[in-house]
């Protein structure tokens, strides 16, 4: 995100009084930092100034002064923001992108985040001809351009973000996603919209999408530092006049035009060859009007437990039976999730949520509720998600984030927590889950730039890497006769959702969307699949006949799949 104003009370109250802060001083950098987060500190230093190099020369200037960079572990949610006022400024939440987000397509996420927003901060800082003169009178208040339309500001941010490293979300599936289905759909943001400040999805993920695929669509067709050129230009004139001409050779107008039939064509040929492999045919079970997240069925398949949101209803827990899942009752008002699990014997679920702790941090907590319609919270300020049912119902598997490193912990109906792994490397877990027979876990690991599906132990220990490749892999879900592993993945640039047979280390497409499916839930007998799928509203409920006739053979695995064995 970018800020060109003034501090306001809200961020000058925003850090906890109790963090004892440290400076680690680079050639262009003050990296401030709290306790807990010196070896991460260590790390940025060399980030940045590496950074620095690229991207100064990329955009052709260099600040005056150090820029002040501030490292934030208050909150379980990837974010940063960058300001010109009253100097330049960063600030970074440490907290690493989950599965599959919008973010989670990156080889290493301190450089993904520090490019995107240094990029902000030379972008805003640029200041050429009278404007320059202007800025040694008053000041860094002078910025013509954070006065730029946000869709520049934030798709140029994307763009260097995706152009100077090896991944980003100008490669993304995610965004890939969101913007073939407005396509497909007949929703693409008109240009007057492209900043993203509308009400309707995707909302504010436009200007970073849709404004960086626009921008690159310029930049391949007039050259790779025409928006360097449109940087200097306008920030040697006047706020709000646009140098279009001067630096892109065409009026945005006319830019957009040939941009919205590019990216047109670009989609249609891929809708024909998704069509071409033949499509999964489905149900959706939820209101193409809602936001519908984390459909999960229970145990004895008699209950959908999902979470959903619109501006009219805000977010709510839904319950949906068997005789007619399209139909449902709110069971929790006022909650969102994404990932719930069942108990054993169907009578209660878990879940997680984040929420404010301390007035200053936003933490992800475990909550269980009966469906009796009590209700209880399992963990305190421990930052805890994904949680997941043990096959006996006593315990639950979490994983826990701290500094940028994902541990997994039991969690005791009790609330005692106990850390399974001791990772200090930035290893990153999503939705871990029991084997049937509770001997093993199935989780998806970032590690080392790439996330996969991993088995480990009970205890933590890695035995078994199922997958070995580039693709995002998440989401696992054992079959309740643990014969089958099924996961979401990107790996043919579309999300759906996969199945391994761990016996003949065979793998196979399940699904085969347009927009793209995730999390999958299976009936007791695998004869039905529920999973969340996309549409141009966000994500909804759906689900579909598991034959295995449909499956699609995608041969062997590769790798070999034994680790530390």
């Amino acid at each position: 995100m970018v800020y060109a104003a003034p501090p306001t009370p809200v961020h000058a109250a925003a850090y906890d009084p109790k963090l004892t802060w440290r400076t680690l001083r680079t050639p262009h950098f003050n990296i401030h930092f709290h306790g807990g987060e010196e070896k991460i500190a260590e790390q940025m230093a060399l980030v940045a100034e590496d950074v620095y190099v690229k991207m100064t020369k990329e955009l052709k200037w260099e600040p005056k002064i150090k820029t002040e960079v501030v490292l934030l572990d208050n909150t379980d949610s990837a974010n940063g923001y960058a300001t010109n006022l009253p100097r330049n400024t960063i600030v970074i939440y440490v907290t690493a992108p989950e599965g599959a987000s919008t973010l989670s397509l990156y080889e290493d996420w301190n450089d993904a985040i520090f490019t995107h927003e240094y990029t902000h901060t030379l972008h805003i800082d640029t200041v050429d001809a009278l404007p320059g003169a202007f800025r040694k009178i008053f000041g860094k208040v002078v910025a013509i351009n954070g006065l730029a339309p946000s869709w520049v500001l934030e798709g140029e941010a994307t763009l260097q973000e995706t152009r100077h490293t090896n991944a980003g979300r100008g490669r993304a599936a995610v965004p890939d996603m969101i913007k073939r289905t407005a396509v497909l759909t007949d929703n693409f943001p008109p240009l007057g919209n492209m900043d993203g400040y509308q009400t309707n999805w995707p909302s504010g993920n436009i200007r970073y999408l849709f404004g960086q695929d626009f921008m690159q669509h310029i930049a391949d067709n007039r050259g790779q530092f025409v928006w360097t050129d449109w940087n200097h230009l306008y920030g040697s004139g006047l706020p709000y006049l646009l140098p279009s001409k001067s630096a892109l050779g065409e009026r945005l107008p006319e830019l957009y035009r040939q941009w919205k039939q590019d990216i047109t064509i670009r989609y249609e040929k891929q809708k024909e060859e998704i069509q071409a492999q033949g499509l999964t045919e489905f149900t959706q079970l939820t209101d193409s009007q809602m936001n519908c997240m984390g459909a999960t069925l229970s145990p004895d398949g008699q209950t959908l437990v999902y979470a959903c949101n619109n501006l009219y209803t805000g977010s709510n827990i839904h319950l949906a039976k068997s005789d007619d899942f399209t139909k449902s009752e709110v069971k929790i008002k006022g909650v969102f999730a994404s990932d719930f699990t069942w108990r054993p014997n169907s009578d209660g679920f878990a879940y997680s949520s984040r929420r404010t702790v301390n007035r200053f941090n936003l933490y992800t907590d475990v909550y269980l509720r009966d469906l009796s319609g009590s209700g209880t919270m399992l963990t305190r300020a421990k930052r805890a998600r994904n949680p997941d049912f043990s096959p006996d119902g006593k315990q639950l598997l979490v994983v826990t984030n701290k500094v940028q490193n994902n541990q997994l912990a039991i969690l005791q109906i009790d609330q005692s927590l106990s850390q399974l792994t001791q990772n200090n490397d930035n290893t990153q877990y999503s939705t871990p889950r029991f084997s049937p027979d509770g001997r093993h876990i199935a989780v998806s690991t970032w590690k080392d730039g790439k996330r996969d599906i991993w088995i480990l132990t009970v205890d933590g220990k890695s035995i078994r890497k199922i997958t070995n490749d580039i693709a995002i892999d998440a989401q696992p879900r054992w079959s309740q006769d643990g014969k089958f592993l099924y996961f979401t993945s990107d790996r043919s640039g579309v999300y759906n959702i996969y199945a391994v047979d761990l016996q003949t280390e065979h793998l196979y497409q399940v699904t085969n969307v347009l927009t793209g499916a995730f999390l999958p839930s299976l009936t007791p007998d695998q004869s039905k699949l529920f999973f969340t799928v996309y549409h141009s509203n966000g994500f909804a409920a759906a689900v579909t006949d598991n034959n295995r006739k449909n499956w699609k053979d995608r041969g062997k695995l590769p790798s070999q799949l034994e680790y530390n064995s």
